[in-house]
């Protein structure tokens, strides 16, 4: 088998493409480096089908494919998955004609998406890479500049999700994530499926109105949703309010505790200004007992006597109750009515940070003991952005939001990237 034969074999090359030349030549721009430069023609006399630069196919009055031996060729080049350590490059003559109208329908390459400077090969291979490296790491890696790479990327995600249909989708939970400083992005999930379905700029009612768009775009019905949880924003709020009709809103109750730990932080940290014994003791109070060491539990037991009369102690047993309520109550009575004294020991702790808490929690109060009857949270949307913290910090940032609502849907989301790559 000589080596055309050998590369048409490799490239799974079928009639009437085949490889015709196979040469090493030096790099135009770096003289010293080699590049591999593979020539692919097609038999003589075969008929093809061919396309339009919209991507319609040249047919007759019938709307059948035209297929006809070629008038013309034009030359095209892309970029292929590196042959050992030499870049590697596919040139064809590709056939085109003419229709009589002023117009020149050519022929669409199996081995490459219209419009596109790479293989499919190529680009399933920057997409999986992606998923595990920063963009910029692999455009120094295949001497591509980063911004061809994104533009792959995206295609594919985008494409992907076109192909979504979200008509069975009856839970979704909502929170955000920061991409730089107090940008935000807000995350929507299907806590069924538990994958993310949309992301936005923002976390305002307006987030949740751009959601319903696109929701509704890949047949989703508002109408449907029974069930949403969320944090305690207002915006939120408002825009499940006015678009989801039909639903239960549960507050998570993981951002319930996290408003509790806030608030005896903030007892700690005025109270260490008068008690120096509180110095250095801000975890002791935030960490559950079970994730302490036998000496910071030692040392915490000897601040919660009694004889120390430590507000910082107080504020931290309400938040304990509350945490018990969570754990311990099997249905929503019970939990309303430890709630409601919990909320009365609140008001009277003479804590303004515990009574601001308890303010809260009553402006909330149907929606966190909706998951009493439920028992949704957001402990998904809570994975994925240890997920998405994980590929920002991995790239050290991103340049744009689309390029990180990007990221989050080719790492979070479950896109059938190989159909796309099929139907290119």
């Amino acid at each position: 088998m000589d080596n055309t034969a050998l590369f048409t074999a490799a490239l799974q090359l079928e009639y009437p493409w085949k490889v015709t030349n196979v040469e090493f030549l030096p790099d135009e721009d770096n003289p010293a480096k080699m590049t591999l430069h593979i020539t692919v023609g097609f038999e003589k006399g075969a008929k093809f089908i061919f396309f339009y630069e919209d991507g319609s196919i040249w047919s007759d009055e019938d709307g059948n494919p035209i297929e006809c031996t070629a008038h013309d060729t034009v030359d095209r080049t892309w970029r292929h998955l590196n042959f050992f350590q030499y870049e590697t490059y596919i040139h064809a003559k590709m056939p085109k004609v003419s229709d009589g109208q002023g117009h020149c329908p050519t022929v669409q390459a199996p081995w490459a998406r219209k419009n596109s400077g790479f293989t499919l090969l190529f680009e399933s291979w920057v997409l999986e890479l992606a998923k595990h490296v920063p963009v910029a790491a692999i455009a120094r890696l295949v001497g591509e500049h980063d911004g061809r790479l994104w533009r792959i990327i995206k295609h594919y995600v985008d494409e992907a999700r076109k192909l979504k249909d979200y008509s069975t989708v009856a839970s979704i939970g909502m929170d955000e994530t920061s991409r730089k400083g107090h940008n935000y992005i807000t995350l929507v999930v299907d806590l069924k499926e538990r994958n993310v379905i949309f992301a936005t700029e923002g976390k305002d009612h307006t987030t949740v109105d751009t959601f319903v768009e696109d929701f509704k775009a890949h047949n989703g019905n508002p109408d449907n949703i029974r069930i949403v949880t969320c944090d305690m924003s207002l915006g939120f709020r408002k825009g499940i309010a006015d678009n989801f009709p039909n639903s239960q809103t549960v507050i998570d109750k993981f951002h319930v505790i996290k408003h509790a730990n806030e608030a005896v932080d903030a007892v700690r940290k005025a109270e260490s200004k008068e008690n120096p014994i509180l110095k250095k003791t801000k975890y002791l109070w935030l960490k559950n007992e079970g994730n302490l060491t036998d000496k910071q539990l030692e040392w915490k037991q000897e601040l919660m006597k009694a004889s120390r009369h430590l507000k910082t102690g107080r504020a931290y047993a309400m938040r304990v109750e509350l945490q018990d309520i969570y754990e311990q109550a099997s249905d929503r009575q019970t939990a309303e009515a430890r709630l409601s004294k919990l909320c009365t020991w609140m008001m009277h702790s003479r804590l303004a940070e515990m009574k601001k808490l308890c303010r809260l929690i009553k402006d909330h109060w149907n929606e966190i003991l909706n998951y009493f009857d439920y028992k949704f949270t957001n402990a998904i949307l809570e994975g994925m952005n240890s997920i998405i913290q994980n590929v920002k910090r991995r790239a050290r940032g991103f340049r744009n939001t689309e390029y990180f609502k990007t990221m989050i849907y080719l790492n979070c989301s479950d896109l059938d990237i190989e159909a796309v790559i099929t139907m290119a």
